[in-house]
């Protein structure tokens, strides 16, 4: 019956079926709009691993990195993270579920594979720690944001984005109530060494160090230094991602609103922050505070003065952009509103995009290296360490040229298509996968294979 129908067309109807092929949507599976942005966000974090100082070759030792690199590593700064962030929540929906409620036997199940996942990113991550990378990764900060989000998956969406948006505001607004309350906690800027938390044993050493259990915990939650991935800096786009995996992804319509509100909540945002910061003069408190006034040396003889107190971080940095912008960007309410609009309705774009043919094509690269994102946020680690060390002068750090950066890039997105040409899974994921199948067998629903 089939080839009657097709025989039954008539040559205009064929044509117009010609010419729609390039629009006609991505098969059901994995959603590659997801795997994009993945690869976006992991790109975005090797970037800034790399420390790019030159762009055909390193600074020299001393010199300052290349202006133009400068900018684009204050652009990226925490924002890549961000939307690595935002899709572990986007994950956790997926494998609870998605759009479906899961209960009973369905949910304990669901919730059990989460948790072996989470075991696993813990164990890559103490491999990690033996390599020496310890405060540079962040997988246990991930296996522990998976654990949390399990409670919250049981919510609807719309009360998930409100506690996205009040978070949004609420988390800036504490740290800095905690840094005029005196707090010591390590997300706080301008602290002294002796202040900051205590790096915790890395590797598998912790293990066998109960005592360093707690100080490790400490540092996933309030962070070490002012490094912006604290647990605190990351709920508004864990949960946001969590409300947004429970979506219909698949639906254009779902799609377009996720652009419109993505792209409006972005825009707002930025005004806000730019109106509050020039004409209103936010800027000028915020540049007084990040660059306080030398203290005055004490006259020959006389007794040395006592060190300077700590500017505290001005109510104003609220509403401050961190780039452009001089705010530290977990104090910014409109920073953190600004990324979580744009996550979105990049999230929203790149769905939409890869539904067509062209677009599929032209990014199956991009795509393939986002389906292997462990695998490759792992193996930078090992290329940065062993495969193309640099050695650091002294007293200063291992700068790279962007041209390393661009071998990385290539290489990775060229092993990515060929392996995803033949094999399902990269390496780390398909270990992950056992790992879970083993553990916690039974049929899986599948809610969009893009995790």
């Amino acid at each position: 019956m089939a080839s009657t129908t097709a025989q039954a067309r008539t040559p205009r109807e064929a044509h117009a079926e010609g010419d729609d092929a390039t629009d006609r949507p991505a098969p059901k599976g994995r959603m590659l709009g997801i795997d994009v942005l993945r690869a976006l966000a992991i790109l975005g974090m090797v970037w800034l691993h790399f420390t790019l100082t030159g762009w055909g070759s390193p600074a020299p030792p001393g010199q300052p990195a290349d202006s133009s690199l400068n900018w684009i590593n204050g652009l990226l700064g925490t924002r890549s993270r961000e939307i690595f962030f935002l899709l572990a929540g986007v994950t956790v929906a997926l494998l609870t579920g998605g759009t479906s409620v899961r209960r009973g036997r369905e949910r304990v199940t669901a919730w059990k594979r989460v948790t072996v996942r989470a075991g696993m990113l813990f164990v890559l991550a103490l491999v990690l720690g033996e390599l020496g990378v310890w405060e540079l990764q962040i997988l246990h900060y991930y296996a522990l944001w998976l654990l949390l989000l399990l409670p919250l998956s049981v919510l609807r969406v719309r009360t998930l984005l409100i506690i996205a948006g009040v978070l949004a505001v609420a988390c800036p607004v504490f740290k800095i109530a905690a840094d005029h309350a005196g707090a010591s906690w390590g997300f706080l800027p301008g602290m002294s060494p002796g202040m900051l938390p205590k790096e915790s044993v890395g590797g598998f050493a912790l293990l066998i160090h109960p005592g360093e259990w707690l100080p490790t915990l400490q540092n996933v939650i309030f962070g070490l230094g002012n490094t912006g991935q604290d647990t605190l800096s990351v709920l508004p786009f864990l949960t946001l991602g969590l409300a947004l995996g429970k979506l219909d992804l698949r639906a254009a319509a779902v799609r377009r609103r996720m652009m419109v509100a993505g792209a409006g909540t972005a825009v707002a945002a930025l005004l806000l922050s730019l109106v509050s910061m020039y004409p209103l003069g936010a800027v000028e408190t915020v540049n007084a505070y990040k660059n306080p006034p030398a203290a005055a040396t004490a006259a020959p003889g006389s007794a040395p003065s006592a060190p300077p107190k700590l500017p505290k971080a001005p109510w104003e940095s609220l509403v401050t952009m961190g780039h452009p912008g001089p705010a530290d960007k977990q104090f910014s309410a409109t920073e953190g509103t600004f990324m979580l609009g744009t996550i979105t309705a990049l999230l929203g774009g790149l769905l939409t995009l890869m539904d067509k043919r062209l677009w599929r094509r032209l990014l199956r690269p991009v795509a393939a290296f986002g389906s292997m994102a462990l695998t490759w946020y792992f193996g930078h680690f090992l290329w940065l360490n062993y495969l193309a060390p640099v050695k650091a002068a002294e007293g200063g750090t291992a700068g790279r040229s962007f041209l390393s950066f661009a071998v990385f890039a290539v290489v990775s997105l060229t092993v990515s298509l060929l392996w995803r040409k033949w094999l399902r899974r990269g390496p780390l994921e398909w270990l992950v996968h056992q790992a879970v199948t083993v553990a916690v067998p039974g049929r899986r629903h599948r809610a969009g294979r893009s995790r």
